[in-house]
């Protein structure tokens, strides 16, 4: 039995790697959301200065590896076996939450997740140690720790706010102060605003956030002195150095503060949220190592009470620094890192971009009471007063010829603000050794201060709040998946013991390696997608990209339609689904190129106007080729599944005729939009024009078989719409080539 609680202790370490990797993959949005988002530097730079500040802020954390022993429940309650089974239900639970969060590219807290497993298993298993000596609910009170439990949690949630609050105000401040055209009143108030911003890091994160951490010994002299006296000195000592290397250097000084925030802000998160990732496993080695002290049998693993856990514990530092040093590695290399970044990125963007969220009830609810109170506040302000505030926010135009790649998403002033705000909320909170979200506290910073800075337009408000609130209530279901499924593990592993941990191990195994194939299939896609419109506008590729993006659509509506039409010939249901999904994903597309196509022609060069109907007429024809092929499919679809009746043997026939003509038709305009040669046009053309008149003589053959009343409604209504449908492919086909041809004569 010996054997199985030591695989059981190996478990749980192997467990606390991979929710090193699938925490750190969501929470690194957290500290580089400002530097990625405000390209400050490149991407390369940004994670060597995150990786330092992770390795030294898990130096600092082993004070805060308490919470997972006794933060959450009484440990005196539960033998060493019941603690075992406890902390591997609240592992198990974790990396199989945050991968799925990490695939859906939505950032929640590790923190929440770790806090409501602790809860959800310790209820479970504590109830049921209860109910089997004989008591019952009442019980609960003596192992779920509720105070703490409540403090921790009404902190972490009331951060929602005040972190939306503080950033809010402070974005607003420092924008009326410089305005976007920050650089000119740097001149001014550049000194003073860079000595408080760093202050403001430094002695946040560096003092309060090293206080009770292994290194604090090295900086008592400074923790003892006199709070004014540190910080009038600090303040004094950057104001000066900003002064000097704004005088003498072309250094622009908030380049200097959003790398120092990057760092100190990777700094808290590695302070702050290690113990969500390994401060389980190594209770359950102190735990283990416990139990073999006291004698390692079977009958003491059920008998030994865990009360030690209560009792202060040092976490060896090379632990510390080798989690620091995986965490540091999936940093670099975690795909999924790299797109929860992208959702934050997006909602908190200055200028309309792509946007993933669609808008809701709630978000138009939420919108309309902002502008009516907008509306109600600047009635108040004189008129002079109000136009001299509006010109303090005359955002700067978007750059033209720079891809949306290199196009920052915000600037240097407002990451500058995201990280010092951030900063020291975390790291204040860190210090009074409270677990709070950094995720929450980072996200609601930067929301706060997008809507300070005006980020969420008109054009964009909507779909920026729907993500805030997809986001927030992702997080509340974070809170309620993490402890019903701690709770439903914790019950199995208490009934089933070391078999049925081998079979949810099994299981989470099984779901994370499902989700990263899914995930790099879809990555692949989503990285075609993507490149549509995004380079720098040269005229000279602007027709190659259309054409590419083109000649794809085509292909895949000729392939759609053909299996649509092959699915109802051969009564097919899997070649049907086949079909219906490459439209959804065509749909999809459609839908992302609409939010880019009307950007793209704006960064055109004045006179390009040829250039630019090109994209927009395409880009109609487009849409109304998709809703053709999907109409078709759609029809195909219901007849097939609905188990209506089979048009006769002469109608499939013609079928197969009609599909084998649209394919020679359709693969003829492909090759001539790809090759840009238009020599065979009026060929093309007039092969349409035959198809169009054999579709149409075959559709008045259709309709006298039902006047003739012989074959059902439904039949009848298949047979009318797969041919008017196939027409309109044929037309619109024709249209897209058409727009290629007259642009080719203007050039």
């Amino acid at each position: 039995m010996m054997d199985n609680y030591l695989i059981l202790m190996y478990l749980l370490f192997a467990l606390a790697i991979i929710d090193l990797v699938v925490g750190v993959s969501n929470d690194a949005v957290n500290f580089l959301n400002s530097a990625i988002g405000s390209k400050v530097t490149s991407f390369r730079t940004i994670l060597i200065i995150a990786s330092l500040g992770i390795l030294v802020g898990a130096s600092f954390s082993s004070g805060m590896m308490e919470v997972a022993r006794k933060g959450i429940f009484n440990p005196g309650f539960f033998t060493f076996e019941m603690i075992m089974y406890l902390f591997l239900a609240v592992m198990l639970t974790d990396i199989i939450l945050l991968d799925l969060y990490n695939t859906l590219g939505l950032p929640t807290s590790t923190t929440v997740s770790i806090v409501f497993e602790l809860l959800g298993a310790a209820f479970a298993i504590g109830l049921l140690v209860a109910f089997n000596k004989g008591d019952g609910f009442e019980q609960v009170n003596e192992f779920i720790n509720w105070e703490s439990a409540i403090t921790i949690i009404s902190g972490i949630f009331l951060s929602i706010i005040i972190a939306f609050t503080v950033g809010a105000l402070v974005q607003h401040v420092t924008r009326l102060l410089f305005t976007f055209d920050f650089e000119r009143n740097m001149k001014r108030f550049g000194p003073f605003f860079s000595g408080i911003a760093i202050t403001s890091i430094t002695y946040f994160l560096v003092i309060k956030g090293a206080k009770g951490s292994t290194f604090a010994d090295s900086l008592s002299w400074i923790m003892d002195a006199d709070l004014i006296t540190v910080l009038a000195v600090s303040f004094s000592f950057w104001t000066i150095v900003t002064f000097l290397v704004m005088k003498f250097t072309k250094i622009n000084p908030l380049k200097i503060i959003v790398l120092m925030g990057t760092f100190s802000l990777a700094m808290a998160f590695a302070g702050n949220d290690l113990v969500n990732f390994i401060g389980v496993a190594i209770a359950g080695k102190q735990s283990y190592l416990h139990w073999v002290e006291m004698g390692g049998t079977q009958e003491i693993a059920q008998t030994l009470q865990m009360d030690f856990l209560s009792e202060k514990q040092m976490t060896e530092p090379l632990l510390l620094l080798i989690a620091g040093g995986i965490m540091v590695v999936t940093l670099w290399f975690s795909s999924k890192a790299k797109k929860v970044t992208e959702t934050e990125v997006g909602l908190s963007r200055q200028d309309d971009g792509d946007e993933k969220f669609k808008p809701n009830i709630i978000s138009r609810a939420i919108v309309g009471a902002g502008m009516n109170f907008g509306k109600g506040m600047s009635t108040l302000l004189p008129i002079k007063t109000r136009d001299k505030l509006e010109g303090r926010f005359q955002k700067n135009v978007a750059l033209k010829n720079v891809s949306d790649h290199d196009q920052p998403a915000f600037d240097l002033l407002r990451a500058t603000v995201n990280l010092m705000v951030a900063s020291i909320l975390i790291s204040y909170a860190t210090s009074l050794k409270m677990p709070l979200s950094t995720t929450y506290v980072s996200f609601m910073v930067a929301m706060g201060t997008s809507l300070a800075d005006r980020a969420w337009g008109r054009e964009s408000a909507v779909y920026r709040v729907a993500g805030v609130v997809n986001v927030v209530g992702g997080w509340l279901m974070t809170a309620l998946i993490a402890f019903v499924t701690a709770a439903v593990f914790g019950y199995i592993i208490y009934y089933g013991g070391f078999i049925a941990i081998m079979i949810i191990a099994a299981f989470a195994a099984f779901m994370l390696i499902r989700s990263h194939l899914s995930f790099s299939k879809k990555k692949k896609e989503d990285a075609a997608a993507n490149k549509i419109f995004a380079s720098a506008i040269d005229i000279e590729n602007v027709i190659d990209e259309s054409k590419i993006n083109t000649v794809d659509n085509l292909s895949t509506i000729r392939k759609t339609v053909s299996l649509s039409l092959k699915s109802m010939v051969g009564q097919n249901r899997d070649i049907m689904m086949r079909s219906n999904k490459q439209l959804e994903k065509l749909r999809e597309k459609d839908e992302k190129l609409q939010g880019k196509i009307i950007k793209y022609v704006k960064k055109m060069d004045e006179g390009q106007v040829d250039a630019g109907r090109l994209y927009i007429l395409v880009y109609d024809l487009m849409q109304d080729l998709t809703r053709s092929a999907g109409y078709l499919s759609e029809v195909c679809t219901k007849h097939l599944i609905n188990h209506h009746e089979i048009p006769k043997k002469d109608y499939l026939d013609l079928l197969v005729e009609v599909d084998t003509k649209l394919n020679s038709y359709m693969t003829k305009v492909v090759k001539s939009i790809e090759n840009l040669q238009f020599e065979n046009n009026e060929q093309i053309v007039k092969e349409g024009k035959r198809i169009i008149e054999f579709v149409n003589e075959q559709l008045n053959v259709q309709i006298a078989v039902i006047q003739k009343g012989n074959i059902g409604s439904r039949n009848g209504m298949l047979r009318i719409r797969i041919l008017l449908e196939v027409i309109e492919i044929i037309e619109s086909s024709g249209n897209i080539l058409n727009a290629y041809v007259e642009y080719a004569r203007k050039d």
